[in-house]
């Protein structure tokens, strides 16, 4: 199956991600309301969102470090299909999100990688507590530095994660270039942020998106 294609809508207020939203719904499959949306706008973003997008799948990148169950069933309860909780949670935070996504159809609860730097010794207890998705992300205040670059290890790392049976979001930095370094992977989504919303046509940018998945996970 080929790669989803999903849309992280980083802002910080809540109109211009409507308006983005609702611009390039028809050429992504998910719509993500990043953390500082979440943060600045809370639940009712979650709401306009799923408004705006009634077909498009729904992730609020909440990272939940804690309360799992609470805030998974606050972001389901306003429309969002997936949460996040960031990795290095307690085992019983990720447990109880990932028991509150199981209690409503077509849900989920997604463990995100930022940071760590233990991810594959972790990974069994993950599966251990339920987890089916994971995010591996190469974080935003990396910027453009080396860090933030793709390279040989993280494919790696994403393979032996995928090869343990989880499903795995990549994010942070992708373009068209660095996509195509994932093509031997079954990559189960895409995250793309500027590489959409910054460019002078953001719907002709996300199709570019679709065509190269297309391409490369026919």
């Amino acid at each position: 199956m080929a790669p989803l294609l999903q849309l992280a809508l980083d802002y910080i207020e809540l109109e211009p991600a409507l308006e983005m939203a609702r611009l390039v719904r028809d050429e992504v499959d998910i719509i993500e309301l990043g953390t500082p949306l979440v943060k600045a706008e809370g639940m009712r973003a979650v709401r306009a969102i799923r408004e705006a997008c009634p077909d498009n799948l729904i992730l609020a990148d909440m990272k939940t470090p804690d309360v799992g169950a609470l805030e998974a069933a606050m972001a389901f309860d306003a429309g969002a299909n997936w949460i996040t909780v960031i990795g290095c949670a307690p085992l019983i935070t990720v447990r109880e999100a990932v028991e509150e996504a199981r209690r409503r159809e077509n849900h989920a609860a997604l463990v995100e990688l930022t940071g760590l730097r233990d991810i594959v010794e972790r990974a069994d207890e993950w599966r251990q507590a339920g987890v089916e998705r994971l995010v591996y992300h190469k974080g935003w205040d990396e910027g453009n530095v080396e860090g933030r670059r793709w390279n040989a290890a993280d494919l790696t790392t994403i393979g032996q994660l995928i090869e343990r049976g989880f499903k795995v979001s990549v994010a942070g930095a992708l373009d068209l270039e660095s996509v195509v370094m994932f093509k031997d992977l079954p990559v189960s989504v895409f995250v793309v942020g500027r590489a959409i919303r910054e460019t002078g046509n953001p719907p002709a940018s996300a199709r570019a998106f679709r065509e190269t998945i297309a391409q490369y996970w026919a």
